[in-house]
């Protein structure tokens, strides 16, 4: 038991130190640091890298076959270490919740048996971490390429996973500062002491358990930082022997580390790129574990220092080892407490926020009308709304004013509950426009919203401009004469008419938002005019389920696809044309998050 708390205690002291190798393992340490790169914003802004720093608590995975292996997260600064037995070829996944996902593959099925015998190493490993502002998916998770061991040169080397232009998320493969920087990384790597089994080698660990956290911390392992390619700077070198470290040996170290410094400091001024920059970065926070090596260093020697002097640091180092685990378990108990209390009190205003925004959505219910009601206008219709959030910004309209049905699809600008309330004004206005002041121009519908968002959002002032309105279609039928009347403001409409799926086209400007006075001084909505035959159906739609990511490449649903599935789902019942396209929104979605509110609306007079 005081052997126990001693090593305990001597592996508190040297927390910071290097790596060791173990038999038939592959020992990996390295650091995650998050990037910012959104391909799909390059309409006014120039692509760019944009670093984001270490990245805590980042998910790391190991599978063979799909079967998970093992499993670690990244520390608070950005640290992570990983065990893998040698023989099998790992793909290793790495993800945290609001970033991206990356991967690559390792293959340690052809390491001769006298070099697995006495382990192997790959230190200072650096991975990078997509994250992006941006509720559009983007082609990510392909694998960054292949670490594999090179048995002629005794070393590991990395082959990159060369991808075509519609597959890569940079535009040239050059450009991808992830796959640069690992392949940095693990050709650091070279200087690495993997050749075959010394059975007099202290650096190999014969201590069976050696897959936990503390078998492969570092001890003063040498700390190799990549070179910047307009520079030359050397490594620093590495404290041999605890046990033996002398203040010399520490005078030396602070020197070579403010050297490193120095030198870093002349490197910034000649980075260029954004991968010299990333760089730049990465030495910064190797050589911030240096200096925290360094200080643990100190605390060793000053800890022998009291030993040599007392007689008893035995019982100096058991007395505080007790204490300081006792100190830990006290505040672990404290804080594991404190997190209860927290948690439950978030739970209530969670479940509190939750039910809230269910009433909204009772509310916003009760204001659409009801299913029976649109039954009673067109008999053969149907209306399938699958909102992003509990609330929705897209929503449907019907009514019956002097002899015409009117029907419309709207898509306020958001999603959720800034979405919901912009459909609650828009819902109004609709009411007092058509059942109330009995307009069924559908134009002129347009028109009159359009003034009444501006007037309610106060955005008809010259020195006032908001993004706030909509885009929705509208149409207007008269049973007697069968015409139909169509306008839309930016979202267009379809008639499936004798086989034939025909486009109502409609003005390529919204509702409300970026329409400046000026223009809006002389503009007016057009409308279309059709002739209906019966079985005619007309879909009105927002642009949810054509943006909608999936499928087996990532990609949108597009328009192309969504005209392919009203032609298939026109001729069947309303029942069955919702099971039809319900049955494909889920299968093209999959896994993939819904990004958006979706609406279509089917009626056939």
């Amino acid at each position: 038991m005081r052997n126990t708390l001693f090593c305990l205690f001597i592996l508190l002291l040297s927390f910071n130190s290097s790596a060791q190798r173990t038999p038939d393992y592959l020992i990996i340490r390295g650091t995650v640091m998050g990037y910012e790169y959104d391909p799909s914003v390059g309409l006014f802004k120039k692509d760019k890298v944009q670093i984001k720093g270490i990245v805590d608590k980042v998910l790391i995975e190991a599978t063979v076959n799909a079967k998970k292996i093992t499993s670690t997260k990244s520390s608070s600064s950005g640290d992570f270490g990983l065990s893998l037995k040698i023989g099998e070829r790992y793909h290793i996944q790495y993800s945290k919740s609001g970033y991206g996902k990356s991967s690559l593959d390792i293959d340690l099925t052809n390491i001769p048996k006298d070099i697995a015998k006495g382990g192997l190493l790959l230190k200072n490993i650096e991975l990078l971490l997509n994250h992006f502002q941006s509720d559009k998916a983007i082609d990510q998770g392909k694998t960054l390429g292949l670490v594999k061991y090179n048995v002629s040169q005794k070393q590991f080397e990395f082959n990159r996973q060369v991808y075509g232009k519609k597959e890569r998320m940079f535009k040239n493969d050059e450009d991808n500062a992830a796959k640069n920087l690992l392949e940095n990384s693990v050709e650091s790597n070279s200087g690495n002491n993997n050749t075959p089994y010394n059975h007099d080698s202290p650096e190999v660990v014969t201590n069976e358990d050696t897959t936990s956290t503390e078998a492969i911390m570092d001890k003063g392992e040498k700390l190799i930082i990549p070179k910047l390619p307009t520079s030359q700077h050397s490594p620093l070198s590495k404290i041999e022997n605890w046990s033996s470290i002398t203040k010399d040996d520490i005078d030396a170290r602070a020197q070579e580390i403010q050297s490193a410094w120095e030198q870093l400091e002349k490197d910034k001024l000649i980075a260029v790129t954004p991968e010299d920059f990333l760089i730049i970065q990465a030495r910064e926070e190797l050589l911030k574990s240096a200096e925290k090596e360094l200080e643990a260093a100190k605390a060793f020697i000053d800890e022998q220092d009291k030993k040599i002097a007392a007689q008893n640091w035995f019982n100096i180092a058991l007395i505080i080892g007790l204490l300081a685990l006792g100190a830990f378990v006290f505040i672990l108990f404290k804080r594991n407490k404190e997190k209860k209390e927290a948690n439950k009190i978030l739970a209530d205003k969670n479940k509190k926020i939750t039910d809230s925004i269910n009433y909204a959505e009772r509310i916003q219910r009760s204001i659409l009308l009801s299913d029976a009601k649109i039954k009673s206008i067109f008999p053969n219709s149907f209306i399938y709304h699958k909102p992003l959030a509990i609330v929705s910004g897209d929503f449907y309209w019907f009514s019956e004013v002097n002899g015409k049905k009117i029907f419309a699809a709207v898509d306020c600008t958001g999603h959720g509950v800034p979405g919901a309330f912009m459909s609650l004004i828009a819902n109004t206005l609709l009411n007092q426009i058509v059942n109330e002041q009995k307009i069924t121009s559908t134009g002129k519908i347009l028109n009159e919203l359009n003034e009444g968002i501006r007037e309610a959002l106060h955005q008809s002032s010259e020195d006032y401009f908001s993004q706030d309105g909509m885009d929705m279609s509208i149409c207007s039928f008269d049973a007697q004469s069968n015409e139909l009347t169509f306008s839309g403001a930016m979202n267009h409409g379809f008639l499936m008419q004798q086989g034939e799926l025909k486009e109502l086209e409609a003005d390529i400007i919204g509702i409300g938002g970026m329409m400046r006075p000026k223009r809006l001084k002389d503009f007016k909505f057009q409308e279309t005019k059709v002739k209906l035959s019966p079985g005619d159906m007309i879909y009105l739609f927002s642009d949810g389920f054509m943006d909608q990511f999936g499928g087996p490449e990532n990609k949108k649903f597009n328009v192309k696809n969504f005209k392919e599935l009203l032609q298939e789902a026109s001729g069947l019942n309303p029942d069955e044309q919702i099971k039809i396209i319900d049955k494909r929104f889920k299968s093209w979605k999959g896994t993939t998050p819904q990004i958006d509110d979706v609406l279509i609306v089917g009626v056939q007079v």
